[in-house]
């Protein structure tokens, strides 16, 4: 059986995870290619018996251009693929849409997988409710599904489909109207727009080889940035100087009216046996996020 597993990471979590279900997979199989997004040829696609996607959730779903890579594949009727994803204290729609956008692509979703992972966005306290995911009992998980999956694949093939499972339905009633809500447009107009402090930036290019949408360019007059975006502010994570730069005051105080729901939805999640809290959730601190700290790091480096 000829499996492929295709991944967009940023933090390296989803990364891990793909490397775990991969593991699994060569359990119960002699071949498995894992690759990046950004290097998938689709004219290829066709020659595998089994496809895995895997990507991290923003805003209750799909990253945009994970998204936009599904729709532009081409018609792979019958082929079987799975989905999987990471993400922080709601997973959303996630799942549920790709497996939607890929039958319309004919193609056959057999199963799919989610981990919790830590989250890093620049306006949130860090540590956040899941930090410390994914730990060994995720990755167990995750290479137990690659195992799995390859399993239910060679059965699927032979005619027994009894095994496929659809993701499971959102449990959070307010996720869904989100989920639809933050579109790109939409998030322009209530995400602070980022800009770049030429006294601080060193023209070293991490924010540019960063963008997953490569949508800065360094070397623009004046610098180009945000064209396009997706929202993640990975740039803004990786600048070694704190040059990308962006006024998060009203984003800063919706933190605890949002934490608030995150951190009922994570309760409930471990009711459920879903998750294990391994952070404190009360020890979350609204006044420190993470670009402050960030700040705070580059500035006393400096001053040694």
């Amino acid at each position: 059986m000829k499996t492929l597993i295709i991944c967009f990471s940023q933090t390296g979590h989803t990364q891990r995870v793909a490397e775990e279900i991969r593991s699994g997979i060569l359990e119960a199989s002699d071949s498995c290619d894992l690759v990046a997004l950004a290097d998938v040829d689709q004219e290829c696609l066709d020659d595998y018996d089994l496809v895995g996607l895997g990507c991290p959730v923003f805003y209750y779903k799909p990253p945009f251009h994970v998204s936009q890579f599904m729709e532009e594949l081409p018609q792979l009727v019958g082929k079987q693929w799975f989905v999987f994803c990471s993400h922080g204290s709601v997973m959303g729609m996630t799942l549920i849409m790709m497996a939607e956008q890929l039958t319309r692509k004919g193609i056959d979703v057999i199963g799919d997988h989610d981990t919790y992972a830590d989250g890093t966005l620049p306006f949130y306290p860090y540590p956040t409710v899941t930090t410390g995911h994914p730990d060994a009992q995720d990755l167990r998980e995750a290479r137990e599904f690659g195992a799995m999956i390859a399993k239910r694949s060679r059965a699927v093939s032979a005619g027994d489909r009894s095994g496929i499972t659809t993701p499971r339905p959102v449990p959070d009633a307010w996720v869904p109207e989100e989920a639809v809500q933050f579109t790109p447009e939409f998030l322009k107009q209530i995400m602070p727009p980022l800009s770049i402090d030429e006294d601080r930036c060193t023209w070293c290019g991490a924010c540019e080889d960063a963008c997953p949408v490569e949508g800065i360019d360094i070397d623009a007059e004046p610098i180009e940035i945000q064209e396009p975006c997706i929202y993640c502010f990975h740039c803004v994570n990786v600048c070694p100087t704190a040059a990308i730069q962006a006024d998060w005051a009203l984003v800063v105080a919706a933190a605890p009216h949002n934490y608030a729901r995150y951190i009922q939805a994570l309760h409930n999640a471990a009711e459920r046996g879903e998750f294990r809290w391994l952070v404190d959730p009360d020890s979350m601190n609204f006044d420190d996020p993470l670009y402050k700290q960030q700040l705070r790091e580059i500035e006393d480096g400096e001053s040694d």
